[in-house]
């Protein structure tokens, strides 16, 4: 009987790993993944991003996502979205205002990421025209 109660208890360790494992897949499958590439630089959330090529993924399409910025494989920024809603746009880009990201959207989830713009007390200049930007993302993988 010891036998048999060693091999059940062998057996349920083994079914509990393989589940887990299953369950780790599947959470590591980002939400969207894309690349853009930056004329100049950006700043994004507390990050500045200087010119050049990026990748990024979002692990999941709710408030509070959190998008990760890779250049090559180093992390460069983990930056949190302030709010999700719906797109209108048909194109998936990175919307800044004077050099700061302010929307992110990604048509193929159905969503907007946006974020909010940093305050500073410096008084601006009078009249100071908002230069805007659009970024084009190109969707890699799952993101379509």
């Amino acid at each position: 009987m010891k036998v048999n109660r060693m091999f059940t208890v062998f057996r349920l360790t083994v079914l509990a790993v393989v589940v887990a494992g299953f369950n780790v897949k599947a959470a590591d499958v980002p939400a969207f993944e894309g690349k853009f590439t930056l004329s100049s630089s950006l700043h994004w959330g507390l990050a500045t991003l200087a010119a050049g090529e990026y990748s990024f993924s979002l692990d999941h399409a709710y408030p509070g996502s959190v998008v990760t910025v890779r250049r090559g494989t180093q992390v460069v920024a983990r930056v949190l979205a302030k709010g999700v809603s719906d797109t209108n746009s048909r194109n998936s880009e990175i919307i800044s205002e004077n050099g700061i990201v302010r929307e992110v959207n990604l048509p193929t989830l159905g969503i907007s990421l946006q974020y909010t713009m940093p305050t500073s007390n410096r008084h601006a200049a009078p009249r100071q025209v908002p230069m805007a930007q659009t970024i084009t993302i190109v969707a890699k993988g799952n993101g379509q």
